[in-house]
């Protein structure tokens, strides 16, 4: 049969290189990630380089985005995405393109669902006042005594692979579980470790119950500020927000005026509007607010992680079944 030739604009290491060399010997692995920093750097003949392999590849596993790549890969049938978030591409041609498009959804969600849990561990625990005392040699029992989960509600947007992961760890910790639905019916029965589903246009009912709030949904038009200033006062005073979805999904304005004035508990971001973000951001003194510099789902072995799931997709491609998480240009995920 033929072969296939496979181009890799990733973190390609030897273990990387034989990982994907190894799902069948029709695969013709091609190096472009050098090429492509050649050709950003204006080198001589870079161009023409990176020219003469898009030409000539049916699938590319991409991290560095070729500029112009629908024009300049002809014969590309599939590209698969190092990432998750693809909103970078949202409305861009590469998502209608002569090729499928599909993302990594799903590799990290168990870590990214962790990530919830240290945030809403630390607050419920009183975590950040223990480490002041410690810092402060100060041995205080009693200053505010610890809380527990059991019996709190756990509201989670969207029931993707994240927030899935999210309902069954909180069912661990004795939580009840609403969770929104992009696809759900008003009134509808909850299913597996969700015990009530909400459609997106009943969020403010899921807010006004809930003592934990996570954002898991993708970000796209519908759901750019979904927690804005009238989300926030929808919310417990003493319920958190944790985000770990895309900086976008909140008002950051309108967030750090709710932390202010006590309008809500506490946050845990791990994703903000700007990245890195600013220093003279009003997030970073805002009282209540933990955070994490965008960092839930790059666990240690992220790289290789990623090299198998696409092993996985490539034997899937081959073998002529369908490829998944391919993203759906009209949804935008």
């Amino acid at each position: 049969m033929d072969s296939v030739r496979v181009g890799v604009s990733y973190y390609v290491s030897d273990q990387v290189r034989e990982l994907i060399e190894a799902v069948s010997d029709r695969v013709e692995v091609i190096d472009i990630t050098q090429m492509l920093r050649e050709e950003e750097e204006g080198s001589p003949g870079a161009r023409e380089r990176v020219d003469e392999a898009l030409g000539s590849l049916e699938v590319l596993f991409m991290a560095r985005v070729p500029e112009d790549l629908v024009r300049r890969a002809p014969k590309l049938r599939w590209v698969q995405y190092f990432a998750t978030g693809i909103e970078a591409f949202v409305g861009a041609e590469m998502l209608n393109a002569h090729f499928k498009f599909s993302n990594v959804t799903g590799t990290t969600a168990l870590a990214i669902a962790e990530h919830c849990f240290m945030f809403m561990l630390m607050f419920t625990k009183r975590a950040p006042l223990w480490m002041e005392h410690q810092n402060a040699h100060d041995y205080e029992r009693r200053s505010v005594l610890p809380d527990f989960f059991e019996g709190k509600t756990v509201g989670i947007l969207g029931m993707g692979t994240i927030g899935l992961e999210v309902a069954r760890l909180s069912k661990a910790f004795r939580m009840r579980v609403l969770a929104t639905r992009r696809t759900a019916q008003s009134g509808m029965a909850g299913e597996g470790d969700v015990d009530q589903i909400y459609p997106a246009s009943e969020t403010t009912g899921l807010l006004a119950e809930s003592d934990f709030v996570v954002l898991a949904v993708p970000m796209t038009p519908q759901t750019r500020h979904v927690i804005n200033e009238a989300a926030l006062r929808a919310m417990k005073s003493t319920a958190y927000l944790i985000n770990v979805g895309r900086g976008g999904l909140i008002d950051e304005t309108a967030l750090v005026s709710a932390l202010e004035s006590g309008e809500i508990a506490g946050a845990g971001l791990d994703v903000f509007g700007e990245e890195p973000l600013p220093s003279d951001s009003s997030l970073w003194d805002a009282p209540n607010l933990l955070m994490t510099p965008h960092v839930s789902g790059d666990l240690v072995d992220h790289r290789v992680r990623t090299a198998r799931f696409f092993c996985e997709q490539l034997g899937r491609y081959l073998a002529g079944e369908p490829v998944r998480n391919v993203i759906d240009p009209d949804r935008g995920y």
